[in-house]
């Protein structure tokens, strides 16, 4: 268990987190516009950048010291980018990193490096060259090189950005092991790359908590308020003008639309059953809890 206590940062006289309070365990998912403060959390927790104020507990110890977070060894972070060393090995690259990390003795460097290629399906690409990698196996070598502390807690900032929907796959398979030993948060702006992983969720706008709870708890905040009805194909650049469209499916020789709608619309529209993206919808525009 991870807790986030009264967490303000200010940057250049702007609230960027404003009283944060969170309580993370499992797989978390972070979520929120672009600007939300995410990564700036991600940042604090990590140690990389300082707080205006706040606490972070691990399972009750409070790691907080004056303005940083320090718990390097109990938390580990991959950036949105993430490329080493380009023209050595991904062995050569995690053996280096592994020194940094302060594993000196060879033998027991070898076997967490090879730990922790195992643990991400890279282990036949050891000999590779980074820059021969694709997008989805650098994130991998990223996870690697976080394995080889064994920190209890991984945090990872837009993970599945820039790869395509194998590697998005894969990764999202990736998290679902990981999250058997590790507590895990996920930042991102995309609701898929949550929605069948994270067991509780907190959304994020301007610095404030909107919401946090379990997927089925915002999917409730959406209930009364998403509507939907077939239409042929020709009419749909008029709906999508004239009503607030959330998506469209294809249905026989139709298309159904979803419609957000808290008033209620005409008796032609159904109720449906909402969606995890409908209940951050719903929290994004009401913005209270």
């Amino acid at each position: 268990m991870l807790q986030v206590s009264g967490l303000n940062k200010i940057i250049k006289k702007h609230k960027v987190l404003k009283n944060v309070h969170l309580n993370i365990e499992g797989i978390y998912g972070l979520i929120g516009p672009n600007g939300a403060g995410k990564t700036t959390l991600m940042k604090i927790l990590s140690s990389l950048t300082s707080m205006n104020g706040g606490d972070v507990f691990i399972d009750g110890k409070n790691y907080s010291n004056g303005r940083y977070v320090k718990a390097n060894k109990y938390i580990g972070y991959l950036p949105q980018d993430f490329m080493i060393y380009p023209k050595i090995s991904v062995y050569e690259a995690l053996d280096h990193i592994a020194i940094l990390k302060g594993i000196m003795d060879k033998k027991i460097r070898q076997d967490k490096i090879v730990s922790s290629l195992e643990q991400v399906n890279l282990l036949e690409h050891q000999e590779k060259k980074m820059i021969e990698l694709s997008g989805g196996m650098r994130k991998r070598v990223g996870i690697a090189q976080l394995l080889l502390e064994e920190p209890s807690c991984l945090l990872f900032d837009e993970p599945t950005a820039g790869l395509d929907i194998e590697e998005r796959i894969r990764f999202r398979n990736l998290m679902k092991r990981l999250g058997n030993n590790h507590t895990i948060i996920i930042s991102s702006h995309i609701i898929e790359d949550i929605e069948f992983l994270a067991t509780k969720i907190s959304i994020l706008k301007k610095g404030e908590v909107l919401f946090e709870g379990t997927p089925e708890h915002l999917k409730k905040k959406a209930e009364g308020k998403i509507w939907t009805k077939p239409i042929q194909i020709d009419e749909l650049n008029e709906f999508i003008l004239n009503q607030d469209v959330i998506s469209i499916s294809e249905e026989q020789k139709n298309v159904k639309i979803r419609i957000f709608s808290e008033d209620g619309i005409d008796d032609n529209y159904k109720l449906a059953t909402p969606k995890l993206v409908d209940g951050y919808l719903a929290v994004i525009r009401e913005g209270h809890k």
